[in-house]
C-alpha cells in the first residue's frame, strides 16, 4: 500500500514530556525559507517501559517555521537550552521511522 505514512500521527507534546533539548547546529535553509536547528537530547526521563531504552543524545531536525528571514539565524546559538512552544507538522523518517523533524516555535531558555 502507498502513502501510509499520511495517515501516522505523532503526538510530540507526549514525547517531549521529561526530556531536555539543546541547540547543536544552526543553518538558513533555502528550501524551507526558514531557519533551520539540529537539535539534541540533553536529558531524557522518558518511561519507555524498559529500562534500557534512552534517547539520550539523539539529535534530530526542528525547522523554526516563524524565523524566515536568513538574519533570524543569529538569534540562536549552539548549546542555548530550548523549550518548545508551538508544534507544527511532525514527520518520524527513515527506512527503520527512527528519525524525527519537526517545524516549531520554540524559546531560548538558557
Amino acid at each position: 500500500m502507498k502513502k501510509l505514512n499520511l495517515f501516522q500521527q505523532f503526538n510530540f507534546g507526549a514525547w517531549a514530556k521529561d526530556k531536555q533539548f539543546k541547540i547543536q547546529s544552526i543553518k538558513w535553509n533555502d528550501k524551507k525559507g526558514c531557519v533551520s536547528l539540529d537539535v539534541i537530547i540533553t536529558e531524557d526521563n522518558t518511561d519507555y517501559g524498559d529500562d534500557s531504552v534512552s534517547n539520550i543524545f539523539e539529535k534530530f531536525k526542528v525547522h523554526l517555521i516563524k524565523d524566515t528571514d536568513e538574519d533570524d539565524v543569529n538569534k540562536y546559538h549552539v548549546r542555548d537550552k530550548i523549550i518548545f512552544k508551538n508544534i507544527g507538522k511532525c514527520s518520524v523518517w527513515g527506512d527503520y521511522a527512527s528519525n524525527l523533524s519537526v517545524e516549531a516555535i520554540i524559546e531560548v531558555v538558557e
